[in-house]
């Protein structure tokens, strides 16, 4: 790309960097999580986290609309797939199991050798939208809830407009929204790009700063700025 993406940023209100593009594995691909004050993503309290499975609803993110980074139209729209509900106590045990494991690897490796498009089983419900102005740039928004998505394959959306809600669909550990653009309209091919956000807020100091044509940093908040 000779040119710099500049995408919107795809979320309502505030939001937690919980990645950003620099770990291995998840290469230029962002997560958002809403968290309060405390860092915390639930409503709930510690141990029941830890020991209990906690009603997504009882997350800050569960629910929150998804906009559209650009104008464009939808390639793929998948919705239908359930939400994943477990403890933290489960979510740790599978993540100490995956590091001594390559089984997730090894299903992406056998989808792309294959040529399988199904990645319901890691993306949940999600969408492709190809940009109307740089046709070639596909935005990924992977993890929607359930029945939330509001558009179809072969529609045309607006930069900003709703396209559906945070979810814990597919490979989730808790309500999350993942992002990336890609050069490719399916993700198994790995053709990311860079890209930068139009414009949003970052608390720095303490302070609410401006940021525009800019990437977030892991462990920051930031805002959408309409």
């Amino acid at each position: 790309m000779k040119e710099d993406v500049i995408v919107e940023f795809p979320l309502s209100g505030e939001w937690f960097v919980g990645a950003d593009g620099t770990e291995k594995g998840h290469e230029l691909a962002f997560d958002f999580v809403r968290v309060d004050a405390r860092l915390r993503a639930t409503r709930t309290t510690a141990l029941r986290e830890l020991l209990t499975t906690v009603p997504l609803t009882d997350y800050y993110g569960w629910g929150q609309p998804i906009h559209a980074p650009f104008d464009g139209h939808v390639i793929t729209a998948i919705d239908g797939c359930p939400e994943v509900s477990r403890s933290v106590a489960s979510i740790l045990f599978d993540s100490l199991v995956s590091l001594f494991s390559s089984g997730q690897e090894a299903l992406i490796a056998r989808m792309k050798a294959d040529g399988d498009g199904d990645i319901r089983c890691f993306a949940g419900n999600h969408l492709v939208i190809e940009s109307s102005l740089r046709p070639g740039v596909f935005a990924f928004i992977a993890h929607a809830r359930s029945g939330s998505l509001t558009v179809a394959r072969g529609e045309t959306v607006s930069a900003g407009q709703p396209v559906a809600e945070v979810g814990n669909s597919g490979l989730s550990t808790m309500p999350h929204l993942h992002f990336h653009v890609m050069s490719d309209p399916s993700p198994l091919t790995d053709r990311v790009i860079p890209f930068r956000f139009a414009r949003y807020e970052a608390l720095i100091d303490g302070q609410w700063q401006l940021r525009e044509a800019s990437l977030p940093t892991r462990r920051q908040r930031i805002r959408r700025v309409d």
